[in-house]
């Protein structure tokens, strides 16, 4: 959107919001609902904990207003016309509290891996923009390719409500010899793994007693193969990798639950390196036992008609599959208090499991590094950028809520209990806009969605402040010198991952996956492994 269009819908939405506040009626209809960070302190938060964005406000209220394009990752298409709206909501606020306007730009997941890379390579105006689990537009590729920006002087000016929120210690994972060059996502820092089946047809199948009681994966095995036969459905696979029990880092090894385990993957985004849980050493994911064991089941329940037949071509993630009617159920990972919400977002009624559910959970440098925010090279306004952001960590400027629900009264409403919901006549079919709420920014300032405890976002700070930190946090695999033997091992990868994490090979597994392996070889995954432990091992030492 052009920026006069967005001064002008912003004006409007002044107006509007003038005319407004003088009648009586349902405040769920009202338009554009945006909060005074002056006066909406609640009476559990810190006034003092405005004072940084004041400040800034401040600063910039008599100077001419910087102007700042925005690159939001989304998980679909986002309507132009329903955008708009919450583009002006964003301005009306920005413009006032730090005198930034700011272009927004949405860009769903299957197109943000191309169009974000060409438009740093093009030298196109952008300030901020995610880094996320696309290859192409990882935290590690885009520092690899010195696409981002040290953004540590301007953090350290510009933004203290991330500071007060990440703290020293979380900024590790995002730095590199002591400066900083992005911001993690805030919110549950710890995972866990999440099965979720529908109801209707476990009940159908006569099968609903045996998922809730089941404690191992024989007998889930059992049940879906009931449910496949009775309904002809089958687990989808949870990314656009095709994958359908490896939801990283969660990794359900074993025959029991309590066998799996959540492992460190050392920040790697590219989905092929872990620390051995055992030897706490680097290694290629693939030649690992226990990975070996979980791609060995997911072959044999494809070939049981278990697994979704076209999960390796599916360009949706599951829970669109399963939103749209495609199969019984999914396999992902989930954090504390995030597992109705996730199931909410299917439109049925789910069977809910944890089938790795660790009793000492751990934050991750991958706990920080798959989404968050960072200033591109390209950036002609970085210190407004970093303003904008620290105003999106600012939970009384409801912007969080604004960029993942929309518009209150149109998109949203807050209910008695203080969970988001959908407006009466309003669905997840129809709603105008409706994005997730774990993209952007410090997710514990968004209303959580309907289906989750009241109390959650409590719980997940509690869960934070207690989590064992991972004695790897701050390691980061660093590519440098390496960038054309990580190329060609990514694109074995690329090669085999879809019907290897699907299961869908119509050879043996034994002679596939052998084969993957020896071009993995071949391409240099040994190279790899060996730099990647010498540079663990130094950083060990100096840390």
């Amino acid at each position: 959107m052009k920026l006069k269009k967005v001064l002008s819908m912003v004006l409007t939405g002044v107006v509007m919001t003038s005319v407004l506040a003088g009648c009586s009626g349902n405040p769920e209809g009202d338009a554009v609902k945006t909060t005074q960070l002056e006066s909406s302190v609640s009476d559990n938060q810190n006034p003092e904990s405005t004072e940084g964005t004041k400040e800034a406000a401040v600063e910039t209220s008599d100077g001419e207003m910087s102007e700042i394009t925005v690159i939001l990752r989304t998980l679909g298409t986002v309507d132009e016309a329903a955008s708009e709206a919450v583009e002006a909501a964003v301005n009306e606020i920005t413009q006032r509290e730090i005198n930034v306007a700011v272009d927004l730009m949405w860009i769903d997941s299957a197109k943000y891996e191309t169009q974000v890379p060409m438009m740093i390579t093009g030298n196109e105006k952008m300030d901020l923009m995610m880094y996320t689990p696309n290859p192409s537009t990882t935290y590690n590729t885009l520092m690899a390719q010195r696409q981002i920006m040290d953004i540590t002087d301007i953090l350290n000016e510009y933004g203290p409500e991330i500071k007060a929120t990440l703290g020293d210690e979380l900024f590790k994972a995002t730095s590199r010899d002591g400066r900083i060059y992005g911001v993690g996502n805030y919110g549950p820092l710890t995972f866990k793994g999440m099965l979720m089946v529908r109801r209707d047809l476990a009940d159908a199948a006569g099968v609903t007693e045996k998922i809730e009681n089941a404690s191992t994966w024989t007998e889930i095995k059992e049940a879906l193969k009931a449910i496949s036969d009775q309904s002809g459905q089958g687990l989808v696979n949870v990314d656009l990798n095709g994958s359908v029990l490896m939801p990283t880092p969660v990794l359900l090894a074993g025959e029991n639950f309590s066998d799996g385990y959540v492992y460190d993957n050392l920040g790697d985004s590219s989905n092929m390196f872990m620390a051995n849980k055992k030897s706490g050493k680097v290694e290629c994911l693939y030649f690992n036992d226990d990975v070996r064991e979980v791609l060995k089941r997911t072959y044999d329940w494809y070939q049981e008609g278990i697994v979704y037949k076209d999960a390796a071509l599916s360009k949706d993630f599951g829970a669109t599959l399963l939103k749209n009617g495609v199969g019984c159920g999914l396999i992902t990972t989930t954090e504390v208090g995030g597992e109705q919400a996730t199931a909410a977002t299917t439109g049925y009624d789910m069977i809910v499991l944890n089938p790795v559910d660790e009793s000492a959970p751990m934050i991750t440098t991958g706990s920080l590094t798959k989404f968050g925010f960072c200033v591109p090279v390209t950036a002609l306004e970085p210190e407004a950028a970093m303003k904008f952001l620290n105003l999106l960590y600012t939970k009384e400027s409801g912007l969080g809520n604004l960029l993942s629900w929309g518009i209150e009264g149109r998109d949203y409403v807050v209910n008695e209990d203080g969970l988001a919901e959908f407006p009466e006549g309003v669905t997840a079919d129809n709603v105008p806009y409706h994005i997730a709420e774990f993209l952007y920014g410090n997710r514990l300032n968004v209303t959580p969605w309907i289906g989750s405890d009241p109390d959650v976002r409590q719980i997940q700070q509690a869960v934070n402040d207690t989590a064992e930190v991972s004695p790897y946090l701050g390691f980061n695999l660093d590519n440098t010198g390496m960038e054309a033997t990580l190329t060609a091992c990514s694109n074995v990868f690329e090669k085999y991952k879809r019907t290897l994490l699907s299961g869908s090979s119509s050879e043996d597994f034994d002679t596939y996956y052998k084969k993957f392996l020896d071009e993995l070889t071949a391409a240099g995954i040994d190279e790899l492994v060996s730099a990647y432990q010498e540079q663990l091992d130094t950083w060990m030492k100096n840390n």
